[in-house]
């Protein structure tokens, strides 16, 4: 997995990596830490990631499809029934790779896991 693609990983990792350094606390501390990150893990791939994907994958589409890239007034007017109808494909297909492949975010969009400071 690389950095960003797991927002709620990281997260806990950014709040709960500064473990205490004593071999005993962390054999204490176990029992919390493996549940609290394999539903982490569970919340990322089922919902956190496939909801962030939906804005780059839109991203994507609409800057593949619909930006005019130095294209003549025809072309594009011609080019607006195809783009229309590959707009679900396209988008489909960019969702589903950002869900499952390690697609980093646009530019600009990463994003970036604080810990939370304790009051």
């Amino acid at each position: 997995m690389h950095d960003g693609s797991r927002r709620t990983l990281d997260l806990c990792d950014a709040n709960l990596a500064p473990a205490p350094e004593s071999t005993t606390t962390r054999a204490l501390l176990l029992p919390v830490a493996v549940p609290v990150g394999c539903v982490a893990g569970i919340v990322d791939t089922v919902a956190v990631n496939p909801v962030c994907a939906i804005d780059d994958a839109w991203g994507d589409t609409v800057d593949c499809l619909w930006r005019s890239h130095d294209e003549s007034t025809l072309r594009r007017v011609l080019f607006v029934p195809l783009a229309a109808l590959a707009t679900p494909i396209v988008f489909g297909g960019d969702w589903l790779g950002r869900c499952v492949l390690p697609i980093p975010p646009r530019a600009g969009e990463k994003p970036v896991a604080k810990p939370v400071e304790a009051k």
